[in-house]
């Protein structure tokens, strides 16, 4: 089946539209380097003038999905490429959108690209859960942070570790740029109470780190941090047993 290919790429990059243009064929073809594999794919590619950019192709879409992303919604690579500029509007670091694909057969889509500047920093994941002693400084300053996305009015749509890349600064605080933010959701002004604490879940599930972060934000909103954590480890505890259940389900239907 014939496919077609659109291409919206920011004005300040089209010196390399050629090569970014190209990237779906270079990725069927495994080239660039490849950073992740998995349910989506990202690879590193070099343009003009030093420039690198990061492409990530998103999983092929399944039928009933294919008629929603032509007809009702954006797709993932269109709303990864327009919440950067809002993002960045609100005051919150994210690297430079570059490009966004869309892949379509028959007249329906099926498979987005989403192409943004490198940043080189290194995700948060690491120093917060993957070290045995997490570093308490890093953890008080990513509280920090996300009360000042929820400031913006900023929800991330998945608020893990690995989508939040630090850097320490002269003064010895932490500052980060986020990724991976095409399920993010934006308000005018500070969401609720409860979109504030749910949307906390899904940062790790090592709970003494969790619970740090938790009570800091509580602190720095001026709520009761028993009461606070009480209700984001209600959340935490809801979305493990939805993951348990996900995992048995898969198990049971390869019986």
């Amino acid at each position: 089946m014939n496919t077609k290919v659109k291409i919206t790429i920011c004005s300040a990059y089209e010196a390399d539209r050629r090569l970014i243009a190209g990237m779906p064929a270079m990725f069927e073809r495994g080239e660039g380097r490849l950073l992740h594999t998995g349910r989506n794919e990202v690879r590193l590619f070099d343009g003009s003038d030093g420039r690198r950019y990061v492409a990530k192709r998103y999983k092929r879409v399944n039928a009933v999905q294919r008629v929603a992303y032509t007809f009702f919604r954006p797709t993932k690579a269109q709303r990864a490429y327009s919440y950067a500029a809002e993002l960045r509007r609100r005051g919150i670091g994210t690297p430079h959108e570059v490009a966004y694909m869309e892949e379509s057969e028959g007249g329906l889509f099926t498979t987005g690209y989403f192409v943004s500047a490198v940043c080189p920093d290194p995700p948060a994941f690491g120093p917060l859960v993957a070290d045995d002693d997490f570093d308490r400084d890093m953890a008080s300053d990513m509280a920090s942070f996300i009360v000042f996305m929820h400031s913006r009015g900023v929800l991330h749509g998945d608020m893990n570790f690995g989508n939040f890349l630090y850097r320490r600064g002269d003064d010895g605080h932490y500052a980060f740029t986020v990724i991976d933010t095409n399920r993010s959701r934006f308000c005018d002004g500070w969401p609720d109470r409860h979109l504030c604490i749910a949307n906390m879940r899904t940062m790790t599930h090592r709970r003494n780190v969790y619970s740090f972060i938790v009570r800091r934000y509580a602190a720095l909103r001026g709520w009761d941090a028993d009461e606070t954590l009480a209700e984001a480890l209600a959340c935490l505890d809801k979305l493990e047993l939805k993951h348990r259940r996900k995992d048995l389900f898969k198990k049971l239907k390869h019986l």
